[in-house]
């Protein structure tokens, strides 16, 4: 049976899997700068579960600090989109749904889009939304909130909020006006300062319909490489993934997690189908 509450009915596969029931009085959508919502907590110091992860070695747990430090220390992480059959019958698409992978293939997050029907006939991939990322204890480990951004005007700029529980931002990923190749900078929360700096195919212009299904983005700070995402096609899993490689290995969890959030906002902006 398909389900349609994408924010509390997870069910990717058997590493992550929430089945709860949102109520309707529940925010969905961030429209606005003082729209703030998070999962309930019984205290912001509490301290996380702990989470359970697979190395090479073999499997051990520890408790992170904040829901992103699983992060640290992954050469790389692959982002995969669930379909549902709901796409095939409707018009409408429904919410997306994604599983960020570890190398290894094990589940680190389940993602999954919050927004309204409406947004998503109207505005289709330039929609308003909030990402809820849940590690594999249910816990809630990042938020990331899209303003609305028409996809098919490509002079309005867009950009994506990082939030982490239980409401802090983290970063935000903010797009150039450049008009020779797609570009973005990755701003820190507390500074407002760029930390990176994201960079399309040379060439590509700034239409977002120009680039083509399998691309490569750079990502760099002072000059060094730091990071890399590309989106490829998988025979093996016939569909198309988002991956990011990590070059510099001494990135904090922090900087990854603001370099995860400028994956998803590069897949909603080049690479889903948009009216």
């Amino acid at each position: 049976m398909l389900q349609n509450d994408a924010v509390r009915t997870l069910q990717y596969d058997s590493e992550i899997r929430v089945a709860q029931t949102s109520t309707a009085n529940e925010p969905r959508v961030f429209d606005g700068q003082i729209s703030i919502t998070s999962q309930p907590r019984p205290t912001t110091d509490a301290p996380r579960i702990p989470l359970p992860i697979s190395t090479v070695a073999g499997s051990r747990t520890f408790i992170p600090l904040a829901g992103y430090d699983c992060l640290a220390d992954l050469p790389s992480v692959h982002i995969e989109q669930t379909f549902e059959l709901n796409d095939s019958l409707t018009a409408v698409s429904s919410e997306n749904r994604y599983v960020v992978r570890s190398p290894l293939g094990e589940a680190i997050f389940a993602a999954s889009e919050s927004s309204t029907q409406n947004n998503r006939m109207i505005w289709g991939s330039g929609r308003p939304f909030q990402m809820h990322l849940l590690d594999k204890t249910h816990q809630e480990a990042l938020v990331f909130r899209k303003t609305l951004a028409l996809g098919a005007i490509c002079c309005q700029p867009k950009n994506l909020e990082i939030w982490i529980p239980p409401g802090n931002v983290l970063g935000r990923v903010v797009q150039s006006p450049t008009f020779t190749q797609p570009e973005f900078y990755i701003e820190d929360g507390n500074t407002h300062q760029p930390v990176f700096c994201v960079e399309g195919p040379a060439n590509s212009g700034f239409c977002c319909y120009c680039l083509p299904k399998e691309c490569y983005f750079k990502i760099h700070s002072g000059g060094d490489l730091r990071a890399s995402i590309d989106h490829k096609w998988v025979a093996s899993k016939s569909q198309y993934t988002t991956n990011i490689y990590f070059s510099d290995q001494k990135l904090t969890a922090k900087e990854r997690a603001l370099i995860l959030g400028s994956a998803f906002l590069l897949e909603y902006m080049y690479f889903q189908k948009r009216f």
